[in-house]
């Protein structure tokens, strides 16, 4: 399978193609670029089976190149996109609603394996110039009409990322650069991202609520929260403390929830 990569860091085209090389050893990389301007000319002149397009580019974003792109390659090619966990938050749900592949950065050699493999077995009637169509509408809407996001990707130890779904997640626990995350499973996951970058994402999503500074929590898994402790306890009869301010704002939250 001939493969054009577009990614700005080379450090992370390099990881990629060690990865094809090691795990995708049909998967041959025809072509790199790392810009807009270097990728137009590359798309629109090599003959390639697969295009692996890293979404923010140096000069703009992969968007702006497919503007340039004649529709009907689309048809002749699997795409799959690279983003970056954190960026374009709603992106991952967007991509994986319109049915275009993608990969989360880190790149995981699993989900590589299984992405090769979907566009392998799509491409025959794949028509992915109506899936970008849906995909710029769902992103259109981003701003007003959100799609919820049903798993987490919490990036583990030597670039592995764990899918978690939300409905499973008790708490995340911030210590230091280290995040724990909380399940309904007795053993927490160690992450390497901060729970400030959790926090941005999942608080968006509505059901999770910062009581303290160290401590993410999932609502839909309180069942009590004690003032007088400044406890919160939880479905699986865990507690954990909240701050007085959090627990205000908590207690608010609610307030405004069942008003």
């Amino acid at each position: 399978m001939k493969t054009i990569l577009i990614e700005d860091n080379p450090q992370v085209r390099e990881l990629i193609k060690g990865l094809l090389a090691t795990h995708c050893p049909e998967v041959s990389v025809v072509g790199e670029a790392e810009s807009i301007v270097e990728g137009y000319p590359l798309l629109t002149s090599v003959q390639a089976d697969l295009w692996l397009l890293d979404i923010e580019l140096r000069d703009g974003t992969v968007f702006e190149l497919l503007d340039q792109i004649d529709p009907a390659l689309f048809d002749q090619v699997g795409l799959v996109f690279l983003t970056a966990f954190g960026s374009f938050d709603y992106m991952i749900q967007a991509m994986h609603k319109s049915a275009i592949d993608y990969l989360l950065k880190p790149v995981d050699s699993a989900h590589l394996q299984a992405a090769i493999q979907k566009v392998q077995k799509e491409m025959a009637n794949r028509n992915l110039r109506t899936r970008l169509d849906d995909l710029r509408i769902l992103l259109a809407h981003t701003g007003t009409s959100k799609p919820a996001l049903e798993k987490l990707p919490v990036t583990l130890s030597r670039g592995a990322i764990a899918y978690v779904p939300l409905a499973e997640i008790l708490y995340l626990q911030g210590d230091g650069n280290v995040c724990y995350v909380h399940t309904l499973s007795d053993k927490p996951l160690s992450s390497f991202k901060s729970l400030g970058e959790y926090t941005d994402l999942l608080e968006k999503q509505g059901d999770f609520f910062k009581v303290h500074k160290r401590y993410l929590v999932n609502t839909r898994h309180i069942i009590r929260y004690d003032p007088s402790e400044g406890t919160v306890w939880l479905s699986n009869g865990e507690k954990i403390g909240a701050s007085r301010r959090g627990g205000q704002d908590l207690l608010a939250f609610f307030r405004s929830v069942f008003k």
